[in-house]
């Protein structure tokens, strides 16, 4: 029997990833007055009609140690497998509350705001064609990305490193886009954190 969602959208903060190239956690990474993972949570936290859950993994006790998170948490166990097996194991923790699109998120990202957020739920309601919003960055795409609830079983097939550009890839003609022109910004080495 299925749970009734009590909001439209669940926002994946993906933040399960071990930080190989930075050598220690990305998620607790200071910038301003916050580290990374508060940042992202914050920014996903004041999007209308959704519920943000946290999915963790590596570093996942030195993270709530660090962090008071009012949101559901989610460990994945498997989190070594990869960003597919992360999205995936996200997915399969919010089937039950069926909800009407899923937005993943990532969370090194330092000039993400709620108002990527805002716009892809826009987007996303005013657009009868595009099930999938996808954030356009300067060079390139990615998340935020939101998916209509068609997609889950495509995403909760997901394995591996590959993430969900191969959803993306599949479903062409139902995609749009909103502007993220630094998204392309996030924090993997060392040398990043000299932007900020």
């Amino acid at each position: 029997m299925k749970t009734i969602r009590s909001n439209k959208y669940a926002i994946l903060v993906l933040a399960a990833g071990t930080s190989s190239r930075l050598g220690r956690p990305k998620q607790l990474v200071e910038i301003g007055n916050s580290n990374l993972l508060s940042h992202t949570i914050d920014a996903a936290s004041s999007t209308p009609n959704a519920d943000v859950h946290i999915i963790l993994g590596a570093y996942s006790t030195e993270i709530l140690d660090e962090i008071k998170i009012d949101h559901p948490v989610h460990i994945n166990p498997n989190w070594a497998k990869g960003m597919g097996n992360t999205i995936a194991f996200g997915i399969s923790q919010i089937k039950c509350f069926e909800y009407q699109a899923v937005i993943l998120t990532v969370c090194d990202q330092p000039y993400l705001e709620a108002t990527h957020f805002e716009q892809l739920v826009h987007l996303y309601e005013n657009d009868s064609k595009e099930d999938i919003i996808v954030s356009k960055y300067r060079s390139g795409n990615g998340p935020p990305s939101l998916f209509s609830a068609q997609h889950f079983d495509q995403l909760g097939s997901l394995e591996g490193d590959l993430g969900a550009k191969s959803v993306v890839k599949n479903n062409l003609e139902n995609v749009g886009f909103i502007d993220f022109k630094r998204g392309n910004i996030d924090i993997d080495q060392e040398e990043d954190l000299s932007l900020f």
